[in-house]
């Protein structure tokens, strides 16, 4: 089966967005669960098993077996593109569009090839109802193609292993529905751990998807920390077992009640695998979907290079601490024409805090910066931000911060030009901040080439934000610095900055 594709067109650009049309906003300083014999009650699982290996199934597995052992968790957020001179090179994109998206919720992929020349390779779709579909999927150079793995399926949540026979491929996964649309980006690789602060159960719809690409048994275990400081370790939970090539969505809400914050830390005791959250949010005045990839490990430094409050509006960070002691957080933001005290508070050993950015006296309303969080101990933090009353859908979304640096980066739209993933779809900013002291020259051009879109000049501890005049769109887009730095795109329509929104993808130099 070959997925259905949009290959590469002409740009469409969108002028939607909170930053100036046309400019760049340049902020100064910153001072399988285990499976059960028995059904347990209302909780929502689905265990996906393999199909009757074809022949076709047969030769793509020959070509591009799983891995049979896991290789060490990757470093960073778990996300790299393989150097184009790669021989061989996989993505695995867990959408978890199941029954808690909403009905007819679906998912999607963003496919983006770095190199000059076409990418084929083979996608193997595992579903909800225990199919197995082997298929191939092409990317041409220099361009993006939006891919719809469970096409011909029955509803339901899917994940997808696509293998290259080359490297330079990125992938970014959508998730559409009822409730909204929201994006994150593909792992490249599996991991024996990965971590997720910012979802809620408050609503009761808050899913967990694992996902086991590999060759060998996976055996997890799943904690849950709160903002009370109570752990969670339900037996359900624990010892679940997934096959090879299986995936298993679980239902939290049945089990973590009523939560208005929740951390998710999921641990396998032997094997790899690939996890995400998907949260049908708890919006009072509106609808929001938030797809979350999870972190592959901790950090003592998370990174948002924009963040923008705005009127009536909510923006909150969760951090959580899964260590034994109390852990000292700093958080930073950097201005344009002001200084702001930096904001510091204490997180219990164990506990997932809840912090109101927007709510911080003195904190700018309607003006973008950039936010870095700072710990004495290893934390995870995400940012949830909610629109205000009346906004466009989707009103509420998720991001996990980032913890790469990087000289290259990637910038992947929500779609690609001729084929948004909702309509109106495009890239409505890109933020690039400097975590250094001496400033960088950043130059952001299309992949495809042609004159540069942007020049700027970041300044130490600094960060521009270029408008939807400079990167809006779908085309993907480079962006090149002369020193570290992290960056981070807003994609529209959405009710405000930061509900669609997610780091680059970082390139090898």
């Amino acid at each position: 089966m070959t997925e259905e594709s949009a290959s590469s067109g002409s740009a469409v650009s969108t002028g939607a967005g909170p930053t100036s049309r046309g400019e760049a906003v340049v902020v100064g300083p910153r001072t399988a669960r285990r499976r059960a014999q028995r059904s347990v009650q209302g909780r929502t699982t689905a265990i996906v098993a393999v199909s009757t290996v074809v022949l076709g199934t047969a030769l793509i597995s020959f070509a591009f077996p799983p891995p049979a052992a896991p290789p060490a968790s990757p470093t960073g957020d778990g996300v790299s593109v393989a150097p184009a001179g790669a021989r061989t090179s996989s993505l695995y994109c867990v959408t978890g569009a199941g029954v808690d998206a909403g009905a007819g919720a679906t998912g999607m992929v963003v496919l983006t090839n770095t190199t000059r020349t076409t990418a084929q390779g083979f996608a193997n779709t595992v579903g909800t109802t225990g199919t197995t579909t082997p298929g191939t999927v092409t990317v041409p150079p220099l361009g993006s193609a939006v891919v719809t793995p469970a096409k011909g399926l029955a509803p339901g949540a899917t994940a997808t292993t696509y293998s290259f026979s080359q490297g330079g491929v990125s992938g970014m996964a959508v998730v559409l529905g009822p409730q909204g649309w929201s994006t994150a980006p593909c792992v490249s690789k599996v991991s024996s751990q990965w971590n997720f602060a910012g979802g809620s159960t408050d609503s009761g719809l808050l899913d967990l998807s694992l996902y086991n690409p590999t060759a060998g048994q996976v055996v997890v275990n799943v904690t849950f920390l709160t903002a009370s400081g109570t752990v969670l370790d339900p037996q359900a939970y624990q010892g679940i077992t997934i096959p090879p090539g299986q995936l298993a969505v679980e239902g939290l809400g049945a089990y973590v009640q009523n939560q208005p914050v929740v951390a998710t830390l999921v641990s396998a005791s032997s094997g790899a695998l690939v996890a995400t959250e998907l949260d049908q949010m708890k919006v009072s005045s509106g609808t929001g979907l938030a797809l979350l990839a999870g972190a592959p490990g901790t950090a003592t430094a998370w990174h948002f290079a924009q963040t923008t409050a705005v009127q009536g509006g909510t923006v909150t960070l969760a951090i959580a601490n899964p260590g034994a002691t109390a852990v000292s957080v700093q958080i930073t933001v950097g201005l344009s024409a002001a200084t702001v005290e930096p904001h510091r508070i204490s997180v219990p050993a164990r506990t997932v805090a809840n912090f109101v950015v927007s709510a911080v006296a003195g904190w700018p309303l309607g003006a973008p910066y950039s936010m870095d969080v700072s710990s004495s101990g290893p934390i995870v933090v995400g940012r949830t931000v909610l629109a205000p009353a009346g906004a466009a859908s989707p009103q509420g979304g998720i991001t996990t911060g980032t913890t790469a640096a990087a000289r290259a980066w990637l910038v992947v739209g929500p779609g690609a030009p001729g084929g948004p993933v909702v309509a109106g779809a495009a890239l409505h900013s890109v933020a690039v901040a400097n975590p250094g002291t001496n400033p960088v020259e950043v130059t952001v051009r299309r992949l495809a080439g042609g004159p540069p879109s942007a020049k700027v000049q970041v300044p130490g501890s600094g960060v521009v934000v270029l408008g939807s005049n400079q990167v809006g769109g779908l085309a993907p887009l480079l962006v090149d610095a002369s020193g570290p730095v992290w960056v981070e795109t807003d994609s529209s329509p959405t009710g405000a900055p930061g509900i669609v929104s997610s780091a680059g993808f970082p390139l090898g130099t």
